[in-house]
């Protein structure tokens, strides 16, 4: 049975560099190409759960990590005029990594990429695929500078526009805005802030994430049109409208909001491929084959246990790479369906809370139950997946 050497990774994000680095950790021949000409990564931060921490202590770069970010193991739920409805501690992580880790995106991009880069995975920017030619015993690929390659494995982590899904299963499943926007913006943290925060308001939700010792980013997330479309210039003042219900901090951050903060938008665009998540020898992981609501910070999570898990599956010898492959995505789909149905149904609920009588109910469901409810969540993803 003829074993896997030479992997090709699309796409240079943090599910892409992790499934390189796996890969190259166990001896393979890893090419990575990222189609933008620099890795001049955009996004605020990221909430690294206790499951994302695990890959990386087995990756290597969890020291790193823990130094860049803001270590917590809590989060509070709170109205509007930030008055405490429910407070749940973590049931996440162990001895040896923390509840969660949140920290700046660029700085795990930045870990990430310096790991693979040592470990001998070969990374090309400014590189697309054009075409995928696959065969019984590897994959030949086109790209734009238009030469070719034979890979023994191609694996797609090429984010919410990925063009290896299409190769995969075509357009039928693609991500769809849902009616509902994210606005962030990087602030300095009071030092009240020391973990997860969410303020449920009228019609939309605010919240705050510690990043750094210095540094959080508030976001506010709720309805916005499919067909929206903002200009830059325009980020400060929209981005108030939306806080404008909350009183505290953010009440303050929102009163210094100007053309300098540096405000990210996103609309959510929710979407899980069904399994299997390969054709052949192209299968894809991270955003390319699920898009979750941010609410159990498990985007990138999920993706880095993608990338950890196809790499351990394929340089197994027990079974056929078919069935290696169809064993991966098995595994993968039903942890990720767990997340996109959690987090939805989340979504759903806090955005239908439209009245004051609709806050008085959510609050005392939320008080009696929130804490329950998201510790279920905790002990499934605090399950090791190796």
């Amino acid at each position: 049975m003829r074993e896997l050497k030479r992997v090709l990774v699309v796409g240079g994000g943090v599910g892409g560099l992790s499934a390189a680095l796996a890969f190259a950790q166990r001896g393979v021949d890893v090419t990575l190409i990222e189609r933008r000409g620099d890795f001049d990564v955009p996004g605020v931060g990221l909430g690294q759960p206790a499951n994302a921490l695990r890959v990386y202590d087995a990756l290597g770069v969890l020291d790193e990590i823990l130094q860049c970010g803001f270590i917590y193991d809590h989060m509070s739920i709170y109205d509007a005029d930030h008055q405490l409805i429910a407070h749940h501690k973590f049931l996440l992580g162990d001895d040896r990594v923390p509840a969660v880790c949140a920290l700046r995106r660029s700085d795990l991009h930045r870990i990430l990429l310096s790991a693979a880069e040592r470990w001998g995975v070969s990374v090309h920017l400014g590189m697309q695929v054009l075409t995928l030619e696959d065969g019984p015993e590897d994959v030949l690929v086109t790209f734009s500078d238009g030469t070719k390659t034979t890979f023994d494995l191609v694996a797609g982590f090429d984010g919410i526009r990925s063009t290896t899904r299409q190769h995969v299963v075509g357009t039928m499943f693609q991500p769809r805005h849902c009616g509902i926007g994210a606005w962030r913006v990087q602030v300095p943290r009071p030092a009240s802030v020391t973990g997860m925060e969410f303020m449920q308001g009228l019609g939309c939700k605010t919240g705050a994430m510690p990043i750094a010792p210095d540094l959080m980013y508030l976001f506010n997330i709720g309805p916005d049109p499919v067909d929206a479309v903002y200009q830059r210039a325009d980020f400060p003042d929209l981005m108030r409208e939306r806080l404008a219900q909350f009183g505290g901090y953010v009440a303050e951050i929102s009163a210094q909001l100007n053309q300098p903060s540096d405000i990210v938008y996103g609309a959510l665009e929710p979407m899980l491929v069904p399994w299997p998540w390969h054709r052949g020898r192209v299968v894809i992981g991270g955003d390319a084959a699920h898009v979750f609501p941010p609410h159990l910070t498990q985007g990138a999570a999920m993706a880095v246990e993608d990338g950890f898990l196809l790499a351990h599956e394929m340089l197994q010898t027990d079974v056929s790479i078919e069935n290696r492959l169809m064993r991966y995505s098995q595994k993968r789909y039903a942890r990720c369906a767990f997340v996109y149905s959690f987090a939805r149904d989340w979504l759903d609920q806090e955005q239908s809370i439209h009245t004051p009588a609709h806050m008085e109910t959510a609050r005392r469901e939320m008080s009696l139950n929130a804490s329950n409810r998201i510790g279920v969540s905790d002990r499934i993803l605090n399950t090791p997946i190796l």
